[in-house]
C-alpha cells in the first residue's frame, strides 16, 4: 500500500513538472518581446544660436573695410578786407594799414602778352619811405598771392609804388587776419574839416584871425554798454599835430562825442570837448584820425574825401 501512494506522489510530481514547463514555454516569446530594444527616438532639435554683430576691431587690428576718411576740419582763419587798388599804368596807391599778424597781397593782370607784360610792385612803410620792404614781380603770371608776416615791432602803414608796362589792367586786393580797429564798438564817424575863417574882431576883443577853429571829429559808441574813455587819446597820424587826451568821461550807448578844434559847443549834446589851436585838418591833403585806447591800442581810424576842384578835369 505504501508503494501505491509513493508511485502516484511521483506521478503527481512529473505532471506538475510537465504543466510548469508548458506554462514556461508559452510566455517565452512574450518575454522576448518585451526586452527588445526599444525604437531609437529623433535626436531633440536644438534652437539656433542668435545672431551676433561681428566684433568691434580693436585699435591693435586691421580692418578689411576701406574707412572714410575724416572730413578736414575747417580753419578758424577769418580774412578781413584792408585796401583794394587798380588803375592801367605805373601809380602809387594811398596808405593802408595791417592790424593782424598776417596779411595777403592778391594781384592780377590783363594782358594780350604776360610774356612781355610787366607788374612790379615796391611795398614801402610810412615810417621808412627810402627803402624799399618787399618787392613783389609778375615774372610772366596771370596772378598770384603773396603772404606777409607781422611782428609786434614790424611798421603797420604802408604804400605801394607800382610799375605797370604792357598790360591792359592791374589790381591789387589786401586781406589781413584781424579787424582790431573796426571790431571796437566805439568809432570816429565823421571829420568836418573845412571850417570857417574868423577875421579879428577888436570890438570882441579878437585881435588876430581864428583859422577854422569850429573843425570838429565826431567819435560815437555803437554798443549797447557805457565806454569809460578816460586816458584815451586823438591824433591826426598825417601830419604833426597836437593829440587829445580824454579827460574823465562815458560816453553812453548811442551816445556820440565832438572834439573840436578851438571851440567848445555843449549845445550839440553829448560831450564836446577843445582839441587845439590851429588848423588840424587839412583841406587840401586828407588827414587821417586815429583813436587810442588809455593803453595806447588803436580803436579806430578813419579819413575824408576831398571834393574836385572846378578847375580840375577827371582823370
Amino acid at each position: 500500500m505504501y508503494g501505491s501512494k509513493a508511485k502516484n506522489g511521483a506521478a503527481i510530481r512529473l505532471l506538475t513538472l510537465a504543466i510548469c514547463t508548458l506554462v514556461l514555454l508559452s510566455f517565452a516569446p512574450g518575454c522576448s518581446e518585451i526586452i527588445s530594444t526599444p525604437t531609437p527616438l529623433p535626436p531633440p532639435v536644438l534652437p539656433e544660436p542668435p545672431i551676433t554683430e561681428p566684433p568691434a576691431v580693436s585699435d591693435n587690428q586691421s580692418s578689411t573695410v576701406a574707412e572714410t576718411p575724416p572730413a578736414a576740419e575747417p580753419s578758424d582763419e577769418t580774412w578781413y578786407q584792408v585796401a583794394s587798388f587798380e588803375g592801367t599804368v605805373s601809380e602809387t596807391t594811398p596808405q593802408f594799414h595791417i592790424y593782424g599778424t598776417e596779411w595777403h597781397l592778391n594781384w592780377a593782370v590783363d594782358a594780350d602778352d604776360l610774356a612781355t607784360a610787366i607788374l612790379k610792385l615796391d611795398i614801402y612803410t610810412k615810417a621808412e619811405p627810402f627803402a624799399v620792404w618787399h618787392t613783389v614781380s609778375s615774372n610772366g603770371a596771370s596772378s598770384d598771392t603773396v603772404n606777409f608776416f607781422m611782428s609786434g615791432l614790424d611798421k603797420r602803414d604802408f604804400f605801394i609804388k607800382v610799375t605797370a608796362l604792357n598790360l591792359s589792367q592791374w589790381t591789387m586786393n589786401i586781406e589781413d587776419n584781424a579787424i582790431a580797429a573796426t571790431s571796437y564798438p566805439v568809432k570816429i564817424t565823421y571829420i568836418h574839416y573845412r571850417g570857417t575863417l574868423f577875421p579879428p574882431d577888436p570890438t570882441k576883443g579878437i585881435c588876430i584871425k581864428r583859422v577854422e577853429p569850429d573843425e570838429y571829429v565826431v567819435i560815437k559808441n555803437l554798443s549797447e554798454c557805457a565806454v569809460e574813455l578816460s586816458g584815451w587819446t586823438l591824433k591826426n597820424i598825417s601830419k604833426p599835430s597836437p593829440q587829445f587826451k580824454f579827460p574823465p568821461s562815458v560816453i553812453l550807448p548811442g551816445g556820440i562825442i565832438r572834439v573840436y578844434t578851438d571851440e567848445v559847443h555843449p549845445e550839440t549834446g553829448g560831450l564836446t570837448f577843445y582839441f587845439g589851436t590851429g588848423d588840424i585838418w587839412s583841406n587840401d591833403n586828407p588827414d587821417i584820425a586815429v583813436l587810442y585806447d588809455a593803453q595806447g591800442n588803436e580803436v579806430s581810424r578813419k579819413s575824408y574825401t576831398l571834393p574836385m576842384k572846378l578847375n580840375e578835369e577827371a582823370p
